[in-house]
């Protein structure tokens, strides 16, 4: 973060590139940590200028030690503190990276398996180097190249550099015979190695001229994007079982399991039962209690109005 930036540079004098470098080796410095290790440090702890956002990293480490840590301290028994740890550090974890990396990995496997990039740099997988594509992303690859002057081979390429299969994509945009009029081979290299020296053919206009008509509705897209839109369904219908259900349903058995036998019924409801005003879980059922709703509202209401609590209690 910078404060008050400004530039000096009209007050330098010719002596101040001299004094500068006479001066840096007093500047404070990491000890024992290299260029490249403080760069990563500092990209970890910086935020972002323009909405003040922290890295993923960052946001986990916060959200751990300040959020989850208070609550694990102030825990009333053994049974709470194994929920934080149990429930909502994988809440957290999942919140602050892990449902994007879930994305990331499943794209990748559409992809490989479909022939179809819906990752870019898909070629190899990474998390660090490949990212899961938007809908916006697919319409860029998969349509509008009639103004591009040479779009088969920009095409090929894109295809290539994002894990695709050339064969295949070529078959759902129904290029198949186009394609094995230049090159029967399946591998990319080989045809993309084919399309090169092609250039010029009746074969290669062709193939490239089915590229440059291809609809902005054509089946390949429509693929794509419902790929796209299935895995990242997939990935919110996944993260909302497991935190909504069975990390809950886990530590109610472990619960049971801990003290069947041992206490009654009725504290081992109570040892069950949510701390949530509104939702609670008994005996492996969420019910939702209205008198506890109508007073959560009420206090909401007093940070607003505190004469509106009155008209609702009446009713």
């Amino acid at each position: 973060m910078r404060i008050n930036n400004y530039s000096n540079s009209s007050y330098l004098n010719a002596n101040s590139y001299k004094s500068q470098n006479s001066t840096k080796s007093n500047n404070p410095s990491f000890r024992g940590l290299s260029p490249k290790n403080v760069e990563k440090l500092r990209d970890l702890f910086s935020v972002d200028s323009t909405n003040g956002s922290l890295s993923r990293v960052m946001f986990f480490i916060v959200g751990t030690v300040f959020m989850l840590g208070g609550r694990f301290f102030e825990s009333r028994s053994n049974d709470e503190k194994r929920e934080v740890v149990t429930r909502d550090v994988p809440a957290v974890a999942l919140s602050c990276g892990g449902a994007p990396l879930i994305n990331q990995a499943v794209a990748y496997g559409v992809t490989k398996a479909s022939g179809v990039p819906i990752v870019t740099n898909g070629q190899k997988f990474s998390f660090k180097n490949m990212a899961f594509t938007s809908q916006k992303q697919l319409e860029n690859w998969y349509s509008n190249w009639s103004e591009n002057a040479n779009a088969l081979v920009d095409f090929s390429e894109t295809i290539t550099r994002n894990g695709g299969k050339l064969t295949k994509v070529m078959k759902k945009l129904g290029l198949s015979k186009e394609l094995e009029a230049i090159t029967k081979e399946t591998d990319n290299a080989k045809i993309m190695e084919a399309i090169h020296n092609a250039k010029g053919s009746d074969a290669f206009k062709a193939l490239e001229d089915g590229i440059k008509n291809m609809s902005s509705n054509n089946k390949l897209l429509k693929f794509a994007k419902g790929a796209q839109a299935t895995v990242k369904m997939g990935g919110i219908a996944f993260m909302a079982a497991l935190l909504g259900y069975f990390l809950p349903h886990l530590n109610i058995i472990t619960t049971k399991k801990k003290y069947q036998g041992k206490v009654d019924d009725a504290t081992l409801e109570k040892k069950l039962m949510r701390t949530s005003p509104v939702f609670r879980v008994s005996s492996g059922v969420l019910s939702f209690h209205k008198a506890s709703a109508v007073k959560t509202f009420q206090s909401l209401l007093k940070m607003v109005d505190p004469s509106t609590v009155s008209s609702v209690q009446n009713k």
